[in-house]
Order: structure tokens, then C-alpha cells, then sequence
């Protein structure tokens, strides 16, 4: 990605993705299945602190946009309230409003009064709140809402005023997937590449991305036709929403390995598309927003060299990935390929003479008005020739005659392929620096030549394979080697990929594990900490199009195996795995017969496949000796292959056995097992939960942390070995947590008294009535008091914590000094380690309040009187005492009928145990078909489990089905009819937030014969 010196800064704003859409709707499909998108004008919620306001937005005094914005007011938290009425299910809510705020506005937005999302816009550039390069969005992602959630949106500005225009709901789509998966022993290669693979998946143009709609596009407001995302990935800084040439090439190889194939497909076809239009002259424009329309901070005129040649070779690598023919079929593309190896050639002053060579110009040269022509794009000197253009020149021009000779051209491929060998020669030749023994990295208008160093334009030609493969390149490689720690985070992305195809291990490796530490946020580091892995570490060269794939492993002593599953080549699914530098292992697991290559480093006079040894044959790969077998792999099928006489093992070690579990809680459970035994020798112990591994360990003990209250959970235990082999997996142990601790908040609570030296505490405001605000930190609940105050709650033993953060509220910035103090039945619990001034950190209270009684919260004065001493109890909160399973037949109902009889407690519709399939259950509800039970359970549980079936009372012609339904949304339906020989079907459903519930029994279709129905030990969890 280019650093423009000229980058505009008039760029201005429509959100993509928020364009406008319906109003919001009454729920027409059906419960359980997401519609949309809605959308809610914010001016036409309920509004509190909220104004309505017109603004006309406009640029370069054109009109662009009106907006009807309801305006908050400075000081005050303003909200704006609707009742979803939409069909449930799981959707993203992007806000979008105004974000001109000096000091900045805290949002938030809830449903159901529960936090769904915070976040503070300040610090947009425009001009004023009429410019629209203030407006911005904000994704709140994968929220579940069904109808009658009461969705609520907060703003709160000490002296900014909120604008806010509307809310769109669109279902929640999410990043795309991949199942590319490492395994290895280094923790930091495992976590740099999954990393990369996850944040580059999330670089992709899908729907609700919360990446997307920072950025000004008003651009797309008067582009008729660029209004819809393409297909697409970054391939420029964050901030910037589009992508770039150079940057999509390189990050083209690790998005195939993803999967983004029709992200990369569609982006190099626009590329292609811009060399014909007017002005272009060849030139692929360099930046294009998701819309597909030229991207407006660099127009038309920007031109690095490299760049074309770049998007060409990388497009054939694609079609060597994918097999995918419309890489070199499709119109668009060929025209592009035909036109950059002709005309755009010869508009750079390239001169072929194939009956006599050395009469030939072959080096492309920049013209007047191109940018550089070098992908560094700051050279000391006017170059007019670069040695990494040069370089990528001759990859297209290789590329060019594969694509010739892929379309039945031999003779053009030929040509071209002998084109390309005498640009090696004449770079051979002509591109060396005797007298400092280094390449030259390019040439000014007077054919001066630069050996000194140069950034990309002295390293990317080797990346490209120019160079003589021998004591030239080995030399020059060390001069790389001595000055690469000046480059920038884009160019030391090449750096792994290129000295690994040179069999530099430790330097590919040093380089790729800094890339992966660092973690930077320039999207290409992303995509290139994975395709550096595949391409370099593991050597994984492609060639789809033959059905035929080539490795060589790169491992250093740090990463004595690596596996690599769910690679695509062509319509092969691929897992490698390479031990050391002499074995490997390719299994296919599914797809077309794919022919192996299995290359190793070195002279072997044979390479065992399967034990079996096999002469081996020998070649050059950029000039180090590989010597290799092919073998095809079919289908299901895994083939090890290993050089001279190299034993791999693949005996997996023995199954763990025993796997236990103990000292179980909400939110964790202890695991144990017996070890496991292995011929060579074990590495960890792989955990898994639900059939995903969550952690490793070299004992046979584990606390497995951070699990949900009240869900079931399967746990198994796999041993691994010294070369990655992994062993079945253990005996299966599950368990159900424990509930999780309900919390509730103090200002929700009426408190039973209190006494304040200065005005009243407030509930969910300071003492002066504005948002709590601490060290910054804005709290949407919690008391404001002032000392010296003495608040008491009558808890009655029912609670066990609590918690709070104390402070001297914001709104205070001097002199005020306050001592915080927490009482239970008369026993001090807490005090502040030390008086609490403005601009002391905040103190967090965490006592055990279990079977207190009377709670005290005590704000004292420091002792210098209680001049500005406004305190905070921040975000207080007591956790509910854990209590039983509450039997659902000894709560009142608020109703129930039954089309038979009356609906009985602990006992069936005719008055006997309740019994279902031989087991008898002590409590539950029977009934009779067809039957509706309601509950007002006031939001006060938080599951709802039973057995259901046909009571054992009827032998025959009974048939039914059960129904859940909370607040009029089916939680649960049967999954088939019950009849007398059924087994009881488990329910067990999430209630959390359902203030009414109903169970419904219905016949099975054949009328009310014998329908006698059993919720059998129904219970409601906390």
C-alpha cells in the first residue's frame, strides 16, 4: 500500500451498507426465522432529551444529503426507545449518527434494559456538524431480538451535543469461515497463524462488518453505478475502506488458502477492467472503493511500475491454486494479460527482436507523469528502471507463456517463455555491480546504476528470481540479510516468503514469527503471516491446472513438525504435514487424485513412499538441489514420504483412559485421566470440549475455565506425540454447570434509608445528576451520593457479594476528598485504602455479603470538611444467593385449561402418579390434549427444563406433541409425535428475560382420544 504524499483530504461521507431502507415493518415471518432488514428513523422513536433537526449536508457546496437527526442535549442523557417488531432472530444493528464531538458522547444501546453494546465517538475532521465527513456508524453485532423487545439507544455528552439519525436491523451474517486449520508444537506459529487466518477472514466486504462505514464515501451517494459492496477484502490501511493494487497481489496467496477465491477473483477483474478506459493507457487504476468505484484518495494518475506486472503474475498464480480456467479465459483478464505483455510493453519502451536478441530493449522504463518506478516509493534518485519491476516483469512474462501454452499457443508460448529467460540473462549481465559485488536495483534516464541499498528495490527481484542462483545471489542474499531491519511493516512481509525459497530457514522463520508476534493492523500482515507459512515454511508450490502439488519442508529446530489440514489445490482438499526437513505426510481428503511431489533438500539416491524406497530424481529449485518422487494420492488416501533413510513415525500413541471430573462450578470443572503410553514419546495432552480443543497440558490434570451456568458440556483427552501423531480420543465425560449467579443492581433496589450533608443520592446519576463518570470511565448504573452520607438496604441474607468501583465523580476536578466504608449488621466489611481524591484511581469493592442482613454504604468527608465530596458507588451490584430448582407445580399458574379434564399437580389428567415409559416422577404437571398452561414468571428464571410423553395410564391411540412458547415466541416444539411407546423427550430451554410462559400440548393430528399428557418433573432454574 503507497504512503501518498498527496492523499486528498476532502473526502466525505455516505456509510456503505446504510443506505435507505424500509421502515419497520410488523412481523410477518414466521418466530423463528430472521427478516429484515428494519430499520428505525430515530426521530420517530420515544424520545427523551431528543429534538428533532434537519441538516442539509453538502460538499464543495453541492448537495449530497438531508438528514433528519434527533439531537441530543449537552449535559443530559438523552434516549430514544421502539419495540421491535420484527420476526425474531439474530441481527446486526448499525447506528448511525453524527460523530462532530469535541469532548465526545458515550452511547449505549440495550434490549430489554441489558447492555448490547457501548462506545464514544469523538474527533471526526469535518468542518462542523453539517459536514458530512462526520457521519459514522457503529455495528452492534449478532444481537438476538424477538417481537416486543424494547430496544433503547442513550446518549450522553457532558458539553457535546448527540445527533443521531436512525438504526437499520439487518440479520447477522458474520466474517466468513474457513476450515484451514495448524497444528504444530510452537505455541507462537499456532497462534500467528490462526490469528492471521481469523483477522484476515475478517477483512472481508460482508454484510455488517463492523469495520465498514467510518470512512467518508460521499463519492458513492452520486455514483449510480458503483451503489452495492462487491465482492471483496482490504487491501489497504483500516482506516481506509477500499483496495489497492499492490496490496491485493501480495495478499492474493494467503486469501486462496482462506478461501476468499471470488473476493480475489472479482478484485483482479476490476483491476483488469480499468486498463482500457479512457487515460488508463494499460494502467490498472490503483485503488478501488468495496462499491468497485475508483477509490477517491489517490484518482487516476497514480503508477508504480511493478504494479502491473504484479497483478498479472499473481493472477496466474490463482489459476495455479484453483484451477479455476476463467484466471486466463475470461475476456476481461485476457485482454488485460494480452494488452500488458504488447502494448503496455511497448509503451515503456521495450523492444523485442527475437531474430537477434542483442539488438532487443527488454527493461520496461517509467514514463513522464508515472509515479515511480519501484514499489519503494521514496527513492533518493529519478529511477527510471528498477530491479523489482524488472523482476516482476520477467514473472509475468513466464506467466504470460503458461497462459499461451494453456490456451494451445505453443508457439507463442515459446516465444514468450524465451522473451523471459533472456530478461534473467540481460539482468545477468547488465544489472551487476562488480565493483561492490551487488546487483544494481535500478537505472536513472542516463542509465546510471544504484547498487547501494534501496528498500524494495533491492530485495523484491531476488523474491521474483532474478539473480544467477549461485555465489551471486548467496552474496547479495547477505546484503539483504544486513540491512533489512530499515524496512516498514509492508515491505518486511515479503521478507519470510523470500528467503524461504532459498532454503534461508532461520532467517524465512525470524522474520515470519516477528510478523506473527507483532501482530500488526496493517491488513497485509495478516493474510501474509498465513500465506508465508504455506508457500514458505511448508514450500507448498500448486499447480491445479496438472492436478499436481510439489512441498518441501523449511522447519527449523524450533518447529520440529508442522500439519497443515484443509488445504485447497484445485478441487483437492489437502493435509500436510512435514517432521524435520526429511518427512512428510499428504493425505487427500477429498477430491480429484492429486499427483505428489515430495521434494527434500539435498542429494538422496532414494526416497522411501510408504517404507517402500524409490529412486529419486534431482533438480534445481532456485539453485538449491531438491531431490523428490512423485506419487499419486488418491482420494482418502495418505501417503508419508521420507528422504534416504529417514524413519517418520506414525504410530499414534495409546488412548487415554479414565477421564474424570470434579470440584464443579458455574463457570469451571476439574478433568483427570490416566496417562498414555507411546513407542518414541508423548508431547501434551490435547483437551477438547464439545469436539474442539480448548487447551493443552503435559500432565493428566486440567481445570477447564470459562464455561457458561446451567449448559451441558462433553469432555474428551487425545495424547500427541514427539512427531504430532494424535492418539483416539479418551472416554467421554460430560457434566452440566452449575447456575450462574444472578446479579442485581443496587439502584434497582429500594433502598430502606439514608442520610446525606448534602442534597439526595440519585439512582444511575451522580450527586449533580449527570452520568457517574470515573478516571473517564462512564457507568450506566450505580448511586451519586455526597459525603458525608449513610445509605442502609435491608438484604434479608439473600444476597452473597458486593461489588462496586468508588471514586470522586468527574464533574469534580479539585478539592474534593472522600473515605468509602461497606457494613454488614454492624461489622465494618470494607474501607478505602486511602482517601479517594478527582484524580486518584478508581478502588474496587468486592466483599462477601453472605447472610448479612442490614448492608451500609458509608461516604465520609477526608477530613477536610465536605466541600465538592461527590461520591460514587459505580456500577454497585449484589450477586443473588444461589437457591434450588423451583418445581413448576408448586408455583400458581396465572391460568390453565385442557380440553379434558382438569389439569392436575404431581399427578395425571386421571389422578395417578405420573409415570412415562416404566419411570415415576414425584412432581410435574399432567394434562390432557389439547391443553395451554400460562406462567407469569416476571423475568425471574432463567431455564425451563421437563420430561414430556404420554403417560403410562394409556396403552394405546394416544398422540401428541409439546409446544414452549415465551412472550409469544415458540421457545420449543416436539420433535415428533409422542405416542404410549415414546421415551420421554428431555425440553430444556432458555427462559431468561420471558416474562410470560406457556406450554402448550396439541393432538397429533387424530383428535383428543387418550391424549393424556405429562410435563413430568418440570422445574424453572434461576
Amino acid at each position: 500500500m503507497r504512503r501518498h504524499p498527496r492523499a486528498l483530504s476532502a473526502a466525505i461521507a455516505l456509510i456503505a451498507g446504510t443506505i435507505a431502507l424500509p421502515a419497520l415493518p410488523a412481523a410477518t415471518a414466521s418466530a423463528d426465522t430472521a427478516a429484515g432488514p428494519y430499520v428505525l428513523q430515530v426521530e420517530n422513536m420515544s424520545l427523551t432529551n431528543f429534538a428533532t433537526e434537519t441538516v442539509n449536508h453538502t460538499a464543495y457546496n453541492n448537495p449530497v444529503e438531508t438528514v433528519t437527526y434527533a439531537r441530543g442535549a449537552a449535559g443530559q442523557t438523552s434516549s430514544a426507545r421502539s419495540t421491535f417488531a420484527g420476526a425474531a432472530g439474530t441481527y446486526d444493528l448499525i447506528t448511525r449518527y453524527n460523530g462532530k464531538t469535541a469532548g465526545g458522547v458515550s452511547y449505549r444501546l440495550t434490549v430489554n434494559s441489558a447492555q448490547v453494546d457501548s462506545w464514544n465517538a469523538n474527533g471526526r475532521w469535518g468542518t462542523d456538524y453539517t459536514d458530512p465527513k462526520n457521519i459514522d456508524t457503529r455495528t452492534s453485532s449478532k444481537v438476538a431480538l424477538k417481537p416486543g423487545d424494547v430496544i433503547e439507544l442513550t446518549a450522553v455528552g457532558s458539553t457535546d451535543v448527540p445527533r443521531v439519525d436512525r438504526i437499520t436491523i439487518q440479520n447477522y451474517v458474520g466474517a466468513p469461515t474457513s476450515p484451514l486449520t495448524i497444528n504444530s508444537p510452537n505455541a507462537a506459529l499456532n497462534d500467528g497463524f490462526t490469528w492471521g487466518r481469523d483477522r484476515a477472514l475478517g477483512m472481508a466486504f460482508y454484510q455488517g462488518n463492523p469495520m465498514m462505514g467510518h470512512e467518508p464515501e460521499w463519492w458513492r451517494l452520486t455514483d449510480a453505478t458503483h451503489q452495492t459492496v462487491q465482492p471483496g477484502y482490504w487491501g489497504a490501511y483500516t482506516n481506509r475502506e477500499s483496495y489497492y493494487n499492490r496490496d491485493i497481489s501480495h495478499q492474493s496467496d494467503g486469501a486462496h488458502v482462506i478461501g476468499l477465491d471470488n473476493e480475489t477473483l472479482n478484485m483482479f477483474k476490476t483491476f483488469a477492467g480499468d486498463a482500457d478506459d479512457p487515460g488508463q493507457n494499460g494502467w490498472p487504476l490503483w485503488a478501488h472503493s468495496p462499491t468497485g468505484a475508483m477509490y477517491y484518495i489517490d484518482q487516476t494518475g497514480f503508477r508504480e511500475l511493478p504494479s502491473p506486472f504484479n497483478l498479472m503474475a499473481k493472477a496466474f498464480k490463482q489459476y495455479q491454486w484453483t484451477g479455476n480456467a476463467a484466471w486466463i479465459n475470461d475476456p476481461t483478464l485476457s485482454a488485460y494479460y494480452d494488452s500488458t505483455m504488447n502494448q503496455f510493453l511497448a509503451s515503456h519502451q521495450v523492444t523485442w527482436n527475437d531474430a537477434n536478441p542483442a539488438a532487443e530493449q527488454p527493461v520496461a522504463k517509467k514514463q513522464n507523469g508515472e509515479y515511480t518506478a519501484t514499489f519503494f516509493e521514496f527513492p533518493n534518485e529519478n529511477l527510471t528502471s528498477a530491479a523489482d519491476a524488472l523482476g516482476f516483469q520477467y514473472q509475468s512474462m513466464l506467466a504470460y507463456a503458461q497462459i499461451l501454452k494453456a490456451k494451445g499457443d505453443t508457439a507463442g508460448s515459446t516465444t514468450w517463455a524465451n522473451r523471459a529467460q533472456r530478461v534473467r540473462n540481460h539482468f545477468e549481465s547488465q544489472w551487476f555491480d562488480s565493483a561492490n559485488n551487488r546487483y544494481v536495483r535500478g537505472k536513472d534516464a542516463n542509465g546510471t546504476g544504484y547498487s547501494s541499498w534501496g528498500h524494495e528495490a533491492s530485495f523484491l527481484m531476488m523474491l521474483n528470481g532474478l539473480g544467477d542462483y549461485g555465489p551471486r545471489t548467496s552474496a547479495y542474499l547477505d546484503f539483504i540479510a544486513a540491512n533489512d531491519d530499515s524496512l516498514n511493516v509492508e515491505a518486511t512481509s515479503y521478507l519470510p516468503e523470500m528467503y524461504y525459497q532459498y532454503n534461508r530457514s532461520g532467517e524465512g522463520w525470524s522474520w515470519l514469527k516477528k510478523l506473527m508476534k507483532d501482530k500488526d493492523t496493517y491488513p497485509e500482515i495478516s493474510f501474509l503471516a498465513v500465506s508465508n507459512t504455506v508457500d514458505g515454511m511448508m514450500g507448498v508450490q500448486p499447480d491445479a491446472p496438472n492436478h499436481k502439488v510439489a512441498t518441501v519442508s523449511r522447519l527449523t529446530s524450533e518447529t520440529p513438525w508442522v500439519e497443515i489440514d484443509h488445504l485447497k489445490v484445485g478441487d483437492s482438499d489437502l493435509k500436510l504435514k512435514h517432521i524435520g526437513t526429511t518427512g512428510s505426510v499428504l493425505t487427500n481428503n477429498a477430491g480429484s487424485t492429486v499427483n505428489w511431489e515430495a521434494q527434500f533438500y539435498g542429494s538422496y539416491s532414494t526416497i522411501s513412499v510408504n517404507g517402500t524406497a524409490y529412486p529419486a530424481q534431482t533438480k534445481s529449485l532456485y539453485g538449491q538441489t531438491v531431490s523428490y518422487v512423485s506419487v499419486p494420492v488418491n482420494a482418502g488416501a495418505t501417503v508419508t514420504a521420507a528422504a534416504g533413510s529417514t524413519v517418520v513415525d506414525t504410530t499414534a500413541p495409546s488412548t487415554p483412559s479414565g477421564l474424570a471430573t470434579a470440584n464443579l462450578t458455574d463457570a469451571s470443572v476439574d478433568l483427570s485421566w490416566n496417562a498414555s503410553t507411546d513407542n518414541v514419546g508423548l508431547t501434551n495432552y490435547q483437551v477438547l470440549r464439545n469436539g474442539s480443543v480448548i487447551g493443552t497440558t503435559t500432565g493428566t490434570t486440567f481445570t477447564a475455565n470459562g464455561l457458561a451456568g446451567s449448559t451441558g458440556y462433553t469432555f474428551t483427552v487425545r495424547a500427541v506425540d514427539t512427531t504430532g501423531n494424535v492418539s483416539a480420543a479418551s472416554n467421554a465425560a460430560a457434566v452440566t454447570t452449575l447456575p450462574t449467579p444472578k446479579t442485581v443492581n443496587l439502584s434497582d433496589l429500594a433502598w430502606a434509608s439514608y442520610q446525606n450533608s448534602f442534597g439526595t443520592p440519585r439512582k444511575d446519576t451522580s450527586i449533580d445528576g449527570t452520568p457517574i463518570k470515573l478516571q473517564g470511565t462512564v457507568y450506566p448504573k450505580g448511586i451519586g451520593t455526597h459525603a458525608n452520607s449513610t445509605i442502609t438496604y435491608n438484604l434479608g441474607g439473600g444476597y452473597t457479594r458486593f461489588q462496586a468501583d468508588t471514586g470522586v465523580d468527574d464533574e469534580i476536578t479539585a478539592t474534593g476528598s472522600v473515605r468509602f466504608e461497606v457494613w454488614g449488621d454492624g461489622v465494618k466489611l470494607y474501607e478505602s485504602p486511602y482517601t479517594l481524591g478527582p484524580n486518584n484511581q478508581t478502588q474496587s469493592v468486592n466483599v462477601d455479603v453472605t447472610g448479612v442482613n442490614t448492608l451500609v454504604l458509608k461516604a465520609l468527608d477526608g477530613g477536610d470538611g465536605i466541600n465538592s465530596d461527590h461520591a460514587d458507588w459505580a456500577g454497585a451490584k449484589l450477586t443473588v444467593k444461589a437457591s434450588a430448582p423451583v418445581n413448576a407445580s408448586d408455583l400458581a399458574w396465572a391460568s390453565a385449561q385442557a380440553d379434558f379434564g382438569t389439569v392436575q399437580k404431581d399427578r395425571s389428567i386421571d389422578g395417578n402418579p405420573l409415570k412415562i415409559n416404566g419411570t415415576t416422577y414425584p412432581k410435574g404437571i399432567g394434562t390432557h390434549a389439547n391443553s395451554t398452561i400460562t406462567y407469569n414468571l416476571n423475568r425471574g428464571y432463567t431455564r425451563f427444563q421437563a420430561d414430556t410423553g404420554v403417560d403410562d395410564e394409556v396403552s394405546s391411540y394416544a398422540t401428541l406433541k409439546f409446544e414452549v412458547w415465551g412472550d409469544g415466541v415458540k421457545l420449543y416444539e416436539s420433535p415428533s409425535v409422542n405416542t404410549p411407546t415414546t421415551p420421554a423427550q428431555p425440553v430444556d430451554v432458555n427462559v431468561a428475560g420471558v416474562n410470560t410462559l406457556t406450554l402448550k400440548v396439541t393432538d397429533g393430528g387424530d383428535g383428543i382420544n387418550s391424549d393424556h399428557a405429562d410435563w413430568a418433573g418440570a422445574k424453572f432454574l434461576q
